[in-house]
Formats: structure tokens, sequence, C-alpha cells
């Protein structure tokens, strides 16, 4: 037990659990051990975890011994059950050990899990041994031909095998029964004389005899006997390997009749004969002539056979006859192209004989057919046969007992790619099953999917019933399957973006009233002192609950975005400040700059963010301290990585590597590890945003992030960033909180929440403006129409419930008054559509939920900006 042994512990109480895994470590006892405490736990792990031995108490709320040992003999029946529990009595211990427990311990006596374990893997083994050395030859004698027989010294039939069902029916109903019954009574004495001689001699003897059967038929057996000895070399049964040569003898019998009927034959035969002299003129022609070549008998006598072969094959032909004249008794094959009477050229394969010295004959026997036909099936076949040769995807064919007799090339590749010497180990498992499937049904079998050494191979099975074999093709999905994999998750989360952006949407619009409407209230100046309190907690939950959804709304990638040329060594020296009071004492920080690293078109508090929340997220995973490593550096990216990649894109990228020693996470985990809300903290921990956060700002980017990570082995986030040119420009925001100066101009509020709709109405009058509002794109239309002249500021919403929206609206209105100051509010920011560029946050652009003062500040600031129209 050099290897972790995986123990399954099925037990309801914690502390009896803890107390035997206690003393399986007190007995030096490599394991990892797994507890379930209910029938449907314990039957999930049973194939999940895969255990070597399952421990299991007796007793069970619902659920008890006798049942586990059951589902895992039904399951997993070469896996060692051990039965502990606090009391038993000999009559149950007695039936648990029917059932097939390997042992049982009393919990007042834990010190035996030791040896138990240990016996019981020890017992399991030896079955398994005896199951396999049985099962071999169970298979050796139930896939022969031959009759194999066990006779004990009387001649009775100890054991048959399967092959015996073809002859003398079922052989389990043939034990104990006397051998010599089925034989024909005039061989019977012969062969019970062979059979004592080799029981008295223990040499065997061969035997040949004729079994009666039932319906009268006979059967010629061919035997060889031979003796079985004890270790003392006492013979003590005797093997009979038998074989049914009734129809070898009938071939015999029907070879001896044919010589009979062979001058007949040869006078009747479809191949043509013809006799020639040693010029090559023709003395005789066989009746076939004219089937062949068109040509009459007496047309046929008397010509030369050498003025009929095609120009191309005269030369040849003459050559090989002339040969064949000067060597008496010779024979050779010929193949050459003959004119028929008709004028086509007729391929003819023969065979001369040099018979001149024959008394009888006199002559060249010449013996040829027409194989025209074949000629022209070849040159398919040849082609048919390039197909499979040439094919670059593996192709093999299957005997019906699915032997291998044939592959190509391809399929000697991949069976060596995946470390095997032959394409025979690289098929399926069940390919017996799937053989006799195809060629009883008819129907072929596709995409049957087998597992090598981290590779999937898709195979395809086809019976080619006339031949009885099956052509199997195989191709390599891997990649593909991969490929598959990572798109179902990119479309994934880009559905989850679109849920989480909708849900920031109608949430922002509710949080915009509740913390603009506290705002107003905390400004009253009669206002209670206990009430004051209640709006600013009220305006503070607001707050915290705008930060989730620019949360979300970052992972939905519709976060306002203010990029600018950053080095990102200065991004990560800046944070890094920081790192250290979040990471605590427990946890060593260690940052790697990379030298001459190119610079990055990015938001820098965004990336910031990023930094931080990854930081805080491997902390997480190293509750009892550990190592966190950030690291800068340069990668190049070709089409090959991009490729297998679907993230991915070819060129220069920055990349942002974040390492850590802690827990890391199993595949399950890492599937999720980006979606909104999915956390593995404990309830009240987390918000399960942080790397939903970080893929939202990734992708906002136009970066990916890749993760590596092994349980127990810690993870790493790796970033990719487009590198970037330096250009100007930045961009700008005002947040100020010093009071806001009001005016009297004319504001046309466009937003289709009636609440947020009000507020807006009420905070901007509060500050001296006058307000007109409208609820959708088409309505503001119409007090447009009666009101244009003396309209300052369009403040709308980007996006409207009617065909309008906020953008086609302002530019409807700007074509009347070109100078109109347009302001939009908007929770999906600069990315939603593309049509956004050029707007700047404070200025013309005010991002929901937003604060009464940043309302009027952005009205004042569009109004006096005099380069925004």
């Amino acid at each position: 037990m050099a290897n972790e042994l995986r123990i399954l512990i099925l037990e309801d109480e914690a502390a009896a659990a803890d107390l035997l895994e206690w003393e399986l470590r007190r007995s030096k006892i490599p394991f990892k051990a797994r507890r379930v405490a209910t029938k449907a736990d314990y039957v999930r792990e049973l194939e999940q975890f895969a255990p070597d031995v399952i421990l299991s108490d007796y007793t069970l709320p619902n659920f008890d011994g006798l049942e586990a040992l059951s589902l895992a003999r039904s399951r997993i029946p070469y896996v060692p059950v051990v039965i502990v529990t606090g009391s038993i009595n000999e009559e149950t211990a007695v039936e648990c050990m029917k059932a097939g427990a390997a042992d049982y311990v009393l919990k007042e006596h834990l010190g035996r899990i030791g040896p138990a374990i240990h016996g019981a893997l020890e017992k399991k083994q030896a079955e398994a041994r005896l199951w396999q050395s049985e099962e071999l030859f169970r298979l050796i004698t139930d896939n022969v031909t031959d009759l194999i027989a066990i006779l004990d010294l009387a001649g009775r039939r100890l054991y048959n095998s399967a092959s015996y069902k073809q002859i003398l029916g079922d052989p389990q109903s043939l034990r104990g029964r006397s051998s010599f019954e089925e034989i024909h009574p005039d061989d019977v004495a012969r062969i019970k004389q062979a059979f004592q001689e080799t029981v008295r001699t223990g040499i065997g003897q061969r035997g040949e005899f004729r079994f009666l059967l039932g319906d009268g038929s006979v059967r010629y057996i061919e035997s060889q006997g031979s003796v079985i000895k004890d270790d003392k070399g006492t013979a003590q049964k005797v093997l009979v390997v038998a074989r049914d040569v009734t129809e070898r003898k009938r071939a015999e019998e029907e070879l001896r009749r044919s010589e009979k009927r062979f001058r007949a034959l040869i006078e009747n035969s479809s191949d043509a004969i013809a006799l020639l002299d040693p010029t090559g003129l023709v003395v005789y022609a066989g009746p076939s002539t004219e089937r062949i070549l068109g040509h009459a008998n007496e047309d046929f006598v008397g010509s030369r056979v050498f003025e009929l072969i095609h120009p191309e094959d005269r030369e040849r032909t003459i050559s090989l006859l002339n040969g064949l004249a000067q060597n008496p008794g010779h024979a050779l094959r010929i193949e050459c192209r003959v004119r028929h009477k008709d004028g086509s050229w007729r391929w003819m394969e023969g065979t001369g004989k040099n018979l001149l010295n024959e008394p009888s004959v006199e002559a060249i026997v010449l013996n040829y057919r027409d194989i025209t036909e074949r000629k022209l099936a070849e040159v398919e076949i040849q082609k048919l046969a390039a197909f499979p040769l040439y094919n670059p995807n593996p192709v093999l064919e299957l005997s019906t007992y699915g032997g291998l007799t044939y592959f190509n090339d391809a399929a000697q590749q991949m069976a060596r790619a995946l470390g095997k010497s032959n394409p025979g180990e690289i098929l399926p498992p069940d390919l017996p099953e799937i053989i006799r499937t195809c060629l009883e049904t008819g129907r072929s079998r596709a995409n049957v999917e087998v597992h090598q050494d981290g590779r999937t191979l898709s195979w395809s099975f086809f019976p080619i019933l006339v031949s009885q074999v099956v052509q199997c093709y195989a191709f390599d999905v891997t990649d593909r399957l991969n490929l598959e994999a990572q798109l179902r998750q990119s479309q994934k989360m880009e559905t989850v973006g679109q849920l989480a952006a909708g849900i920031a949407h109608d949430f922002n619009n509710i949080l915009a009233v509740i913390q603009g409407h506290a705002e107003l209230l905390v400004l009253e100046p009669n206002l209670p002192s206990h009430m004051a309190e209640a709006m600013k907690q009220i305006s503070n939950a607001a707050s915290r609950a705008a930060f989730l959804t620019r949360q979300l709304l970052t992972f939905s990638r519709r976060q306002v975005m203010q990029p600018r040329i950053l080095d990102l060594n200065e991004v990560v020296g800046s944070v890094t400040k920081t790192l250290n009071r979040l990471l605590g004492e427990q946890i060593a920080l260690q940052c790697n700059y990379s030298t001459n690293l190119p610079q990055v078109l990015a938001d820098a508090s965004m990336l910031e963010q990023l930094i931080t929340n990854l930081a805080s997220n491997a902390r997480d995973a190293m509750p009892n301290g550990g190592q966190l490593i950030v690291s800068t550096f340069t990668t190049e990216i070709d089409e090959d990585y991009a490729h297998d990649h679907p993230e991915a894109r070819a060129g220069q990228f920055v990349c942002l590597g974040v390492s850590d020693t802690g827990t890391g996470m199993d595949k399950s985990t890492l599937s999720h590890i980006f979606e909104p809300f999915f956390t593995t903290k404990e309830v009240g921990k987390g918000t399960g945003l942080g790397l939903a956060t970080v893929y939202g700002i990734v992708k906002l980017h136009n970066g990916w992030i890749e993760v590596e990570s092994r349980v127990g082995m810690g993870s790493t986030f790796t970033v990719f960033l487009a590198a970037a040119r330096a250009r100007g420009g930045t961009a700008t925001t005002l947040t100020g909180k010093s009071a806001v100066r009001g005016g009297n101009e004319v504001v046309l509020v466009v937003e289709d929440e009636v609440a947020l709709r009000g507020l807006m109405r009420s905070v901007l009058q509060h500050h001296g403006y006058r307000v007109l509002d409208a609820s959708t794109g088409g309505e503001a239309l119409t007090v447009w129409q009666g009101n244009w002249e003396k309209i300052d500021l369009l403040l709308t919403d980007i996006v409207l419930p009617d065909r309008v929206d906020g953008q086609e609206l302002a530019k409807e209105m700007q074509k009347q008054k070109p100078r109109l100051k347009i302001v939009y509010t908007c929770e999906y920011g600069l990315e939603l559509g593309g049509k956004q560029t050029g707007l700047r946050e404070g200025v013309n652009l005010l991002q929901k939920p937003f604060q009464p003062l940043a309302l009027a500040r952005t009205v004042r600031c569009c109004l006096d900006d005099a380069g925004q129209t």
C-alpha cells in the first residue's frame, strides 16, 4: 500500500469518523478519506470518489450496513467492505460475511482496523487473480472451435467446451454422462481401448470416430487424448481435444468423385482450350473459343495466334511462347490482349504447357479465359484501395471476432502518438459487442468516443456483410471538443453578462430615486436629527448597492472607461503599496517586474481594482498564510496558440500574472469562477462578484484571462493586454463635492422611469432651472416642437422605450438647433452599441445611479462648456 488509499467512510456520527481516521493514521496507512452519512451521498460517492476500501457503520438512520454492502457489491464488487460497529452479535457477523463483507471491527477494538484493511485488500487481490485465471480459461474454451472435454478415468464427462453445442447440444447437460454414448456403435470398442491405453500408459492416443446424432446423422471426429496428473504423477483426469472433420471427409470423397468427371470437364470447360504447333499455328480449338473470342472453330483452326495479339503485347508474348517451345514439359502463365471478332480488344489470361514430346498430344496446350471484366475491376479496386492507404485518418478492418485484419499508416501513427505499438490497443474496450451488433443488425455505429492518454478518439464502424468484416474509421476530436467547450463557456459568460446588465439597468433607476430623495431630505433645514440620521443610512445603503451594480456593469462590460497610455509596472507598483495591509502578515508579497515593458492603453483605476480583487481572492485561498507573486512580462502570441485558445489572438501582449500557494481549485470550480455571485466562501463572507469584476475589466480592455490551478497546488491567473503605442488624451471626470451654481435655463428632461423623472425635475427646479419633461422619444419631440426656441439643454436617457433612442433624439433636435446642449444619462456607459464616442462623464454623460449634486453639477458644466453641443 505504498500509494495513498481512497477510503469511503459511511458513518453518521462525525466524532466516530474522526476517531476512525485517527486510528488509520496511527496504523500508518496512507489514505484519503471521504465521509458520507446518507444513502444518496453514499451511492454518489461510490462512483465519483471510486474508493479502494469502504468502512461502513452497521446501524444508520433509515439505512444499514447490509444494504450498504449490497449496493457496493452491485456497483464495485472488487472493493472490500469492512463493517465497523459498536456492537454486533455472532449471527449478524456471519450474515455480513455471507453477504460479502471482507471483515468486521468493533468500535471498542479499532486497533484492528489496520490489519483488517490489509487482510481485506489481500483477500480481494487473491479473488481477483483467481477470477482472472478462471475468466481466461473460460474465454479460451468458449471461443475455440475445437471440442474440448475433461473426462474422469471412467470416461464420464466432467467438462465440455461451448463448441460442443453445435454438435451434441447444451454442454452442461452432458456433464456426468459417459463420453462413449454418442459414438457410433461400430467405433465404440476401438475408442474405448484407445482411452484405456491412454489412462494405463499416460501416453495420449490419436483417434478418429463417428458421432451418431439423435437425428440419425453422422459427424466424423478426429481427437487427441492426454492425461492430467496430480503432483505425484498419478493420472487424475483425461483431457480430450477433438475437432469435427466431417467437411474434410466430404471434401476427400468429393475429390474422388471429381477425378471421375475430370475428362468430361476438360471437354466442357468454360475456359477455352487451344493446341498450337511450335510456330504458333492453331491445330485444335475447344468449343468455348467462339464464346470467348467470337471466332468459329473452323475459322480459328489453321490461323496464327500471333496475328490476333495486341501490337503492344505481341513481342513479349511471342518471346514467351518461343521460349516455352524450347523446354519440353515446362509451363508458363501468359497474359495479353487479343482481338475479338467484333474488333474489340479483350484481356486473356492463360497457361501454356509444352507437351510437344507427348505422343498423344504433340502440341503446346494453351488454356485461357477472358479476364477483361476482372482487369477493369482491378483498376477500380486500386482506386478504392488508395482511399484507405493514403487517407490521413486511421482506417482499420476487423474480423468477426475482433481481429485486426488491416490498418493504414495513419492508424499506426496515431497508435504511436498515444504510446502504443499496435493500433489494436487504441480501439474501444467494448469492441466485440460493437462488431457483433453491427454484423447482426447490418447497421453502422458512429461516434464511439474513447479516451486515451488525455486525447479523445471518435470511432465509426461500418459492417461489410458480404465479407463479414467491419471497417472502422477514427478521428482525434480532442481539439474540437476543447474548442467547443471553450466556446460554450464564452457564450455562457456573454449570456450571463447580458443578464447582469439588464438587472443593473432596472436596479440603477430604483437606486437613483432612493438615493436622490434621501439626499434631498438630508438637505432640509428643519429635518429632525433622528430622521436626518435615518436618511443618511438610507443614502449610504443605496451607495453600497450602487457599488454592487457597478461591479455587475464591469462584469458585463458596460462600465465607463477612461483609458490612457499606462506603464503596467507603475500601476502594479502603485497598488502594491496597499496590498500588504490587505494581505496581512501571514502572506508574503513578491513583485517581479519585467524590464522594457511595452505600454498599454487602459483605465488605471480599473487595473488597480483588478489587481486588488485578484490579491483578495488569493488571500482567501491561503487561510494559513503563503506567498503571493505578482509578475509583469511580455509575450508574443502566434496563430497556433490563438487557434487553440478561442479568446486569444495573435500579436504582442503585456501580461500580468498573479500566483498564490493556496488551496487551488478543481475543474468543476474553475468552470464557474467568473460567474456573478458564484462563491465557495461561507455565507456572508463574499458576494461572488470579485472575479466576475476581474473578468469584466479584462473584457473591457479587449484582453483575456487564463487560469491554471490544481487542488493543493495553488492558482495562477494570467491577464493578457494588447501592447499599445503612446498617444495623448485622457478622460475628464468631475467628482468634486463643492457647492453647485444653479441657473435659469430651460431643460428638457426625457426619462421613462416616472419616479426618477420626478426626482430629476425636483433637483433642477431646486437649482433655479425651468424644466420640461417627457417619458419617451416621441413625446419629447412633441414637447420640442412647441418649445424648441427656449430649450437650452436636452437631458435624456440613452435608452428609451420607443423606437427613438436618446442619441437619435438629440441628433433630430440639433438639426433644428445645432448649438443645443446635450447631457446623456446611462447605466450602460461608453460601450453601449459603440455609439458614445466623445462622451465625457461629468460633462455630457451622467452614469446611474447619480447623486442630486452630481446631476446639478453635470448640467451646469455642460451649459458652461463652450466646446460641447
